[in-house]
């Protein structure tokens, strides 16, 4: 069989051509001149040259792999690895679908690098010198973890001769080659619901060494092999591994949903798409847009003399228990491409960032990623974040802010990335929030804590009658959707808007000079601004950084590649709302005077706007009579529902007064403040 395979390969790579028309003499030509490289081959290739050629690669490739590098070596005049890539079609598995039947076979195994080993040399031949007779001896070593023709050899290494003279050891006579562990584990969220992620032990060598690091997402191709661990006490137990051949790093390109382009852009046109998060919570409409920017995010600026600025959007949520905080953190990682859930009391500041940790095997220190080291270019969900201890939080100062995870210890120096959001909830101090108190009582969390965050909103559960019927409605809606019933209004599906997300993270906005005007002068006045009693943060730096993340996700969304005026507004009403509003009530908008100057900051709303705000003061009273003596008559017949469409209250209304549609939903925002109806997103909420 090996003599086919070797005709078979020769005629493979004598007719084998690049996109580039070159041959495997030029491409091995163009490779640096080391003592070892790789070649990189198209399983597909050759399979269409010759599937039995195939077929043995994958069946047999221990046996065949080192008559193909002979080949190669050959042409080249050195030593020349051969890797392999392309579709493996059933051979493509991930930690959990390895089983027994794979043993001897090359595989692809796609999953994320939870450890490293360090790399060390491994002995290939030693070399020892007799010094009384003036003679040197050398040893081969070969073991299961190596791809060879040549048979396994023993492991004892000669410290004496046959006559039991004590031999002196060459070591730069000797030869070695790099060797490096790692650990591939299944992707959290292609893990069965339930059940821990599994994983599956890499073996790198030679010039594979190094190419991963804790938190890289790979597929890895190699030979799937087993070892003899069980030792005496249990002598049929074996290790498997994987011996790698090739790497390849897993884009977050490829992982995106298939959807057609026109289908993004009617969603780009929707300006409630928010209302898609989590449908089945009622209200914390302004949550529930700010979430949707965490998950678009901003831009990541790199400057020239190498520093970044973070794009990742920083959230925390801070209310009375059973006000939805861990529903929609639920919701998000379900929502987002990567997410990694933790709790406060379940995590430690290692577990959060990275730890060293003893191999128990080996002996040997090795680096195993945390949290937000798996979650790269991901969002990470902290439920309890008031719970974790003062010296866990510090640990992910670094990470909120540069997004790095720095190691000295235990001898290993290193830095990860950590580029991922942080979506935090947290209880108040006393279980329950006293509005009496001032926020900083209420969340105590350090100033430099708090600063790392984007935007911090604060819930409370107040028996409210109204609201209580409002919600209770609202679940008892959801409850018959779940039994077949259909409702409009509920928000694009999951699977959709998730494929959405994807695709507004990959727009790159450009800031407008229009919106940085406004940025530059919203920020001027919040540094100015005199009572900060009322802040639940002191207004930083940092806050400018947020306006403009804020801003550029606000763009993504729309799929727009300039940042506008609107985009920008949008993002301080946002930060406003975060600053000053001390609780978030469903159905009701709160106007905070934040300087004795009288500087209006008005709370974020669908059309609440500073300049809309001052034309609801100027509509004509007899026309404010007019509305609200109408929407008494409405509400006063028992027969009429408590949940009215604007656009049917404007058909009730008639044309007598000529009353615009702005006009009446100005009106009805002025009884909404004076809590007389709820009035949200063009719905009216009529109270008994």
């Amino acid at each position: 069989m090996e003599s086919e395979f070797i005709e078979s390969f020769k005629s493979f790579i004598e007719s084998y051509r690049t996109p580039q028309d070159r041959d495997i003499a030029e491409v091995i030509a163009k490779l640096p001149y080391e003592d070892h490289q790789r070649i990189i081959l198209n399983i597909n290739d050759m399979r269409a040259f010759d599937k039995a050629l195939a077929k043995g690669i994958m069946e047999e490739p221990t046996t065949l792999v080192p008559f193909a590098e002979d080949e190669l070596s050959g042409i080249g005049g050195r030593k020349i690895f051969l890797g392999i890539k392309g579709s493996f079609g059933e051979y493509t598995l991930n930690p959990r679908t390895l089983s027994s039947i794979y043993i001897g076979k090359m595989v692809c195994i796609e999953g994320i690098v939870t450890s490293c080993s360090i790399c060390r040399p491994k002995v290939m031949k030693s070399v020892h010198y007799n010094p009384s007779k003036n003679v040197f001896y050398s040893k081969e070593y070969r073991d299961s973890t190596m791809v060879t023709k040549l048979p396994v050899t023993n492991t004892v290494y000669p410290t004496r001769d046959v006559d039991g003279t004590l031999l002196v050891t060459e070591f730069g006579l000797s030869e070695y080659f790099d060797y490096q562990t790692v650990v591939l584990q299944e992707m959290p969220e292609k893990a069965p619901p339930g059940q821990l992620p599994r994983s599956v032990e890499v073996i790198l060598t030679f010039d594979l060494v190094d190419k991963l690091k804790p938190g890289d997402r790979a597929k890895i191709y190699g030979i799937y092999k087993s070892l003899c661990y069980g030792g005496q006490q249990f002598p049929s137990r074996f290790k498997t591994v994987v011996i790698a051949n090739n790497i390849e790093k897993t884009k977050e390109e490829e992982e995106r949903d298939v959807v057609p382009e026109i289908e993004f852009e009617k969603l780009s046109g929707m300006k409630n798409i928010h209302h898609s998060i989590a449908p089945s919570i009622f209200g914390h409409d302004i949550i529930k847009k700010s979430i949707a920017l965490l998950l678009v995010g901003g831009n990541e600026v790199i400057m020239k003399n190498g520093s970044k600025i973070r794009g990742d959007i920083n959230i925390l949520l801070v209310g009375d228990p059973s006000t939805a905080k861990s529903q929609l953190l639920r919701y998000v990682l379900n929502a987002a491409q990567l997410s990694v859930a933790t709790t406060g009391k379940g995590s430690s500041g290692v577990g959060l960032t990275a730890a060293v940790v003893l191999d128990k095997d080996t002996g040997e220190k090795r680096l195993e990623a945390g949290a937000m080291v798996l979650a790269d270019r991901g969002v990470v969900c902290i439920d309890e974040f008031d719970k974790m201890s003062d010296g866990d939080r510090v640990a992910i100062h670094e990470v909120m802010e540069q997004q790095t995870v720095t190691i000295a210890k235990a001898g290993i120096h290193t830095t990860l990335n950590a580029r991922c959001s942080v979506l935090a909830a947290a209880n108040p101090v006393w279980g329950q929030y006293r509005e009496s108190r001032p926020p900083q009582d209420n969340v105590r969390l350090p100033e430099s804590l708090l600063t790392r965050f984007d935007l911090i909103f604060v819930t409370l559960d107040k028996s409210n009658a109204d609201a209580d019927q409002l919600i209770s409605e609202h679940v008892l809606r959801m409850h018959m959707l779940a039994q077949g019933y259909e409702e409009e209004g509920m928000g694009i599906k999951q699977d959709l808007f998730r494929a959405y997300i994807q695709h507004c993270r990959q727009k790159r906005p450009v800031l407008s000079r229009e919106a940085a005007r406004l940025i530059v002068r919203e920020y001027t006045l919040l540094r100015q601004t005199k009572d900060r009693k009322e802040q639940i943060v002191s207004i930083t730096p940092r806050m400018l950084e947020t306006m403009i993340r804020l801003s550029t996700a606000n763009a993504k969304l729309r799929l727009s590649d300039v940042v506008e005026y609107d985009d920008a507004e949008c993002a301080v009403n946002l930060i406003k709302d975060s600053l000053f509003q001390k609780v978030i009530k469903p159905g009701k908008r709160i106007k905070v005077v934040a300087s004795e100057e009288k500087d209006e900051f008005d709370l974020v709303d669908e059309k609440g706007t500073l300049k809309q705000r001052l034309e609801a003061t100027m509509v004509d009273e007899d026309k404010v009579s007019f509305v609200s003596h109408a929407l008494y008559d409405y509400s006063a017949d028992p027969q009429n529902p408590r949940i009215l469409e604007i656009d049917d209250f404007m058909k009730y209304l008639g044309t007598d007064m000529s009353v615009t549609e702005k006009e009446v939903e100005s009106i009805l925002t002025g009884l909404a403040e004076k809590d007389l109806i709820l009035f949200e997103n063009g719905r009216i909420y009529l109270l008994n």
